[in-house]
């Protein structure tokens, strides 16, 4: 009886182990194949193999409060805007300052995104206000259209940090920062009418970024780089959202000397390069070409 006791413990105990064992090799083989699918994923991503070619530099005749980011094939140089006092400003692609063009009419503008033949889409962040506007050589500002979305009652500092536009469909992407994170589709805004504006919950629900603090389309991919100054990093994510790639904006990712603490604004050129902007008034820009020698 004891024999047959004994041997019952003991086969319960192999099994136990056995059963320990499979577990442990499927919890293995899932991270292995997550670990890998991840590499694949980024190594496929647009965003592999950049390095910094401009690394945080103070941009000078800016003191503070940068945000957002946005380049014109037209001119070819970058436009951002300062939220307060209200203002846009036109940069070289090497951080320089060319002007300065202030908003009387926005409380605090937050976000940038050229569209065509001198017409931006520009962001309210206290009141959710969205203008269309024209702007030409001799800083002359002209509102084409205005648009509000109500994201809630009470205005808050959580409301549009990212806006991003895809030529092809005519849409804007408005990004609602955190509290929580929304991404709005909006068509129809530049015609007179047929204005559709849908919640797309699809698109954020594999994010992994803490907030949104800039956007833009991809349009080689289709895709669309969504940055976080809280996590520290760009991600890029398919129309469909699924996470195709991202890139690391911590020390010695990419080359960089800090991390980008305060990101606020993400654009890129016709060759490729990417450009970021973080307050108070610093700029970086990434390359794909070989690194100098030395560096």
């Amino acid at each position: 009886m004891r024999s047959r006791l004994a041997l019952s413990r003991q086969q319960k105990k192999f099994f136990f182990c056995l059963l320990a064992l499979i577990v442990i090799i499927f919890i293995a083989s899932g991270l292995y194949s997550c670990t890998q699918q991840t590499r694949f994923a980024d190594e496929n991503s647009s965003l592999h193999g950049y390095h910094v070619a401009i690394d945080g530099k103070e941009i000078a005749g800016v003191a503070e409060n940068i945000s957002s980011l946005t380049w014109s094939p037209a001119s070819d140089t970058l436009f951002s805007t300062i939220n307060n006092p209200p203002a846009i400003i036109e940069l070289s692609k090497q951080g320089e300052l060319i002007r300065t063009i202030p908003l009387d009419f926005v409380k605090d503008a937050e976000t940038i995104e050229y569209v065509d033949d001198g017409v931006f889409v520009i962001t309210d962040e206290k009141d959710y206000s969205i203008y269309a506007l024209s702007l030409n050589d001799h800083s002359e500002i002209t509102v084409l259209k205005k648009l509000q979305i109500a994201l809630q009652k009470t205005p808050t500092n959580t409301g549009f940090e990212g806006l991003a536009y895809s030529h092809k469909d005519r849409a804007f992407y408005f990004f609602k920062e955190k509290k929580p994170i929304a991404i709005y589709k909006v068509e129809g805004f530049l015609e007179k009418d047929d204005l559709q504006i849908s919640d797309d919950k699809q698109l954020r629900q594999q994010l992994t970024l803490k907030d949104i603090s800039g956007a833009e389309f991809n349009a080689r991919n289709n895709t669309l780089l969504i940055l976080s100054h809280e996590s520290q990093a760009l991600e890029e994510v398919t129309l469909s959202g699924e996470i195709a790639g991202s890139m690391s904006l911590e020390k010695g990712a990419q080359g960089l000397k800090q991390d980008i603490r305060q990101a606020e604004g993400i654009t890129q050129d016709n060759e490729g390069n990417l450009y970021i902007v973080g307050e108070p008034n610093l700029f970086w820009k990434f390359s794909k070409t070989p690194r100098p020698t030395g560096q």
